[in-house]
């Protein structure tokens, strides 16, 4: 595995929209990109259910937001902006309605805040060609 592969290249990222921008924000892509390469990076010394969460401050976020994550090798999660009570599953069901095209619909109205942003990390699928023995004319 080339752990110095750049993370566009290991993951799909896709982010909502700021609400305080009207714009991608870009102290969310650091992040997920952050995450994303330190995640691919712990691959081969974690369990595949490796999962990392907790909270930070957005670095070079002029509004300095609060961001939730979950990191898993499965898929990474920032939730910008959003309280320490909100539930989380309840963002999860939510960012499931804006990233998963067959997800169900979820209302933003069941939750006390919506995340001003939400960002989510996916990796790409490696692409494997078959071993296909290489023939040259002149054998």
């Amino acid at each position: 595995m080339d752990l110095k592969k750049p993370t566009k290249e290991t993951h799909h990222f896709s982010q909502s929209i700021c609400m305080h921008l009207g714009a991608p924000c870009p102290a969310l892509s650091r992040m997920l990109a952050a995450l994303a390469g330190a995640v691919d990076k712990a691959r081969p010394v974690t369990t595949p259910d490796f999962e990392l969460c907790g909270e930070s401050l957005l670095d070079g976020c002029a509004r300095h937001c609060p961001a939730r994550f979950i990191a898993t090798h499965d898929r990474i999660r920032v939730y910008c902006d959003v309280e320490a009570a909100t539930d989380s599953k309840a963002l999860e069901l939510f960012a499931d309605s804006l990233f998963q095209p067959d997800a169900q619909g979820f209302s933003g109205t069941q939750l006390d805040h919506r995340p001003c942003a939400m960002g989510q990390a996916i990796p790409r699928l490696p692409h494997h060609l078959p071993d296909v023995p290489v023939s040259h004319p002149a054998l």
